[in-house]
Parts: C-alpha cells; sequence; structure tokens
C-alpha cells in the first residue's frame, strides 16, 4: 500500500456496525465515494475506520432509561444535549490514571491504528480525516504521543508514533472552543518527522466548515494555527434542505463535493509516491 487512510467519527452515537471489511457505519459511504473517485488508485490506499464512541455511548443511553420516569419535558432535545454534549464534556482528562474516559478514547484510537498498521509498512504516510469533536480527540492523541516522541529522530515504528502524519482534514471541527483555557495556545507539531521530503512537500491540514454548521469553524485564526493548517475552506455540505440549516453537520460524509475535494488531495499524494518510485527505479 502507497498510503493510509484513518477515518474517526465525532460527537453523537454511533452504532458499532461494520462491513465485510470491517469499517464502521459511520465511515462507510465516505470510503466508498472516496474509492469510487480515485478509482483504480484506490487499490493502493488502506482505510480505517477509527470508533470511539462505545466508550460513552452505553453511560448516556443508561442516563437516558433512567430518565423515562421522570417528569421532564422536551425529551427529544435533551436527548440531543446528552448525546452530543456528554461527549464533549465526558471527553477530558480528569487524572493521571490510565483508567479515565480520556485514555479510553485514545486506547481506541490506538486499536484502530494497529489495524491499519497491519495493512501497511512503518514508513506508509498517513492521512487522517477527523469529524467534529474527532478533530480535538485526534489533536490531543497526537500531542500525547509527540510527548512520548520528544526528539525529532524516527523511532522504530514511525507509523504507530504517527511520525509518517502526512495529511490531515478536519470537518466540522470545533476545536476553538477547548483553547479558550490556554494561554498561549499551541497546535500540534504537523507534519511528522520521518517524511521524504517529497512527501513532507506536499503535507497539508486542511480544515473544511460548512457557513451553516454551528460547530465548524475555521482554525487558522486560533493563535499560531496558521503556521501548521494549509487551508480554511468554508464548503457548504448536504442537500438543500440541510445546507443552509445547523443539519449541515452531520452532512459532510455523503456529500459529493465534499468527497471530491479528499479525493484530490489524496491523488496528489498518490502521483507523489508514483513519482518517487519511478525515481528509485531509474
Amino acid at each position: 500500500m502507497k498510503l493510509a487512510v484513518a477515518i474517526i467519527h465525532g460527537i453523537g452515537t454511533q452504532p458499532d456496525n461494520r462491513d465485510t471489511d470491517g469499517q464502521h457505519a459511520f465511515a462507510q459511504s465516505l470510503i466508498a465515494g472516496l474509492r469510487l473517485r480515485l478509482g483504480a488508485e484506490a487499490d493502493h490506499v488502506a482505510f480505517q475506520s477509527l470508533y470511539w464512541a462505545s466508550v460513552l455511548d452505553k453511560r448516556q443511553l443508561a442516563f437516558l432509561d433512567q430518565l423515562r420516569d421522570q417528569p421532564v419535558g422536551w425529551r427529544w432535545l435533551r436527548r440531543i444535549v446528552t448525546l452530543f454534549l456528554g461527549d464533549a464534556s465526558g471527553y477530558r482528562k480528569v487524572s493521571q490514571a490510565y483508567d479515565t474516559t480520556y485514555e479510553e478514547v485514545h486506547q481506541c484510537l490506538r486499536g484502530g491504528l494497529n489495524a491499519l498498521r497491519a495493512k501497511v509498512d512503518a514508513d506508509t504516510p498517513l492521512v487522517v480525516l477527523a469529524h467534529s469533536l474527532g478533530g480535538h480527540v485526534f489533536s490531543n492523541f497526537v500531542w500525547d504521543q509527540q510527548v512520548i516522541n520528544k526528539t525529532p529522530s524516527c523511532p522504530y515504528d514511525p507509523f504507530l508514533a504517527l511520525e509518517t502524519l502526512t495529511g490531515l482534514v478536519t470537518f466540522g471541527c470545533n476545536i476553538p472552543l477547548f483553547t479558550f483555557a490556554y494561554d498561549p495556545v499551541i497546535p500540534i507539531r504537523f507534519p511528522g518527522h520521518c517524511l521524504s521530503e517529497p512527501m513532507r512537500e506536499q503535507a497539508r491540514w486542511l480544515n473544511l466548515y460548512a457557513p451553516a454548521d454551528p460547530l465548524g469553524y475555521p482554525l487558522r485564526p486560533l493563535p499560531s494555527y496558521a503556521a501548521v493548517v494549509s487551508e480554511d475552506c468554508a464548503m457548504p455540505v448536504g442537500p438543500w434542505y440541510k445546507r443552509h440549516t445547523p443539519l449541515s453537520h452531520l452532512a459532510y460524509w455523503d456529500d459529493r463535493n465534499f468527497q471530491r475535494y479528499i479525493a484530490n488531495y489524496l491523488q496528489q499524494l498518490l502521483t507523489t509516491c508514483n513519482s518517487m518510485q519511478a525515481s528509485e527505479c531509474s
């Protein structure tokens, strides 16, 4: 495989349903759309969904079940608040103990990356597609790993150490909401250390947000983020009845323009990989 692509979901309940390839339901339409647009080149891309909803879903649904006999109104709205804001409030580092929710979520990501690593080599370029809170989760995950890495030298397995991170596509991303407690605000180091010069030149952090998405924000206005985020792209997504409403937050996955945007970037990386291989063989 020439390229590895990991896909992370965001807030809200996510069923743990998988297809025959082991991909979770939330990522299936996006993977199918990318494969279609990449054509034969899709055979050189290893995809993997990174699923962490199971850590919080059971607790949230159990709480909602306890409310059935309580005199509360607006139950549909309470469900939305619990399942959406409950993820954001539940995912936080409350101690250094290894049994916190924060670490459990990161262990889910690590398990998915291990599954992806089984399909690729240790030096395979990694692209991560992260939706909503998933962008914040992955940013924290990278930050913690980079603290472990410490030095700019390549570790034994650069892929699992996230030092082959070449592309990061955040969409419907709400990282800004989690930065107000910090001064100064410091982003992750991007891209990874263990990239060839041609791949480093193609490395991009691309951030997309629908103008009507109240949970999607540009990132470059944040202090220091313009140095690592290549582009903030405002892109309406979803069918006509969603694209101009807050429902657009959940409409990225199936949107053709969004899929085409990502596929074009993946194609650029694959073209670079092909050029590097041709140079090695000449």
